[in-house]
């Protein structure tokens, strides 16, 4: 198999995960102490925007180590989804109501799923990617 077409996932060397760690770092560390003015973005959704990218891949490493996942194939849909699902609940419901701990806002379960379906894409570039037409031959032109 080339390397190109590898779909071996990275876990936590892949690019998009790497990134959005570093994204969230700075955020947390550089630009929310920094604003003057209280940014609801900043201050709020773009870290759970991160969720997905940031917390899948580690969720899925440690499920491969216990055998629970079968190959290091890029993220299923199903896999982010079922993921995305079970955080809302958890962050949305479960810890404001019997945790009291949190807010219930509904504007962080888009965020959840828009990054979730935004570092999907990503993983699965490949797919949509065209690939090159096959070069003419000398026999095809005549």
């Amino acid at each position: 198999m080339p390397a190109e077409k590898d779909d071996r996932f990275g876990y936590w060397r892949d690019p998009i995960f790497l990134l959005s760690l570093g994204a969230y770092f700075c955020n947390r560390t550089l630009i929310k102490p920094n604003l003057h003015v209280y940014s609801p973005f900043f201050h709020g959704h773009f870290n759970d925007c991160l969720l997905v990218p940031v917390a899948l891949p580690i969720f899925l490493l440690v499920y491969r180590w216990l055998r629970l996942r079968p190959d290091n194939a890029p993220p299923r849909f199903w896999e982010m989804a079922l993921h995305v699902l079970v955080w809302s609940v958890f962050f949305k419901w479960f810890g404001p109501v019997v945790l009291h701990h949190g807010v219930a806002d509904p504007t962080d379960l888009f965020c959840y799923a828009g990054g979730g379906i935004v570092s999907w894409l990503f993983w699965h570039r490949s797919r949509w990617q065209k690939s090159p037409p096959p070069a003419a031959s000398m026999t095809d032109m005549s």
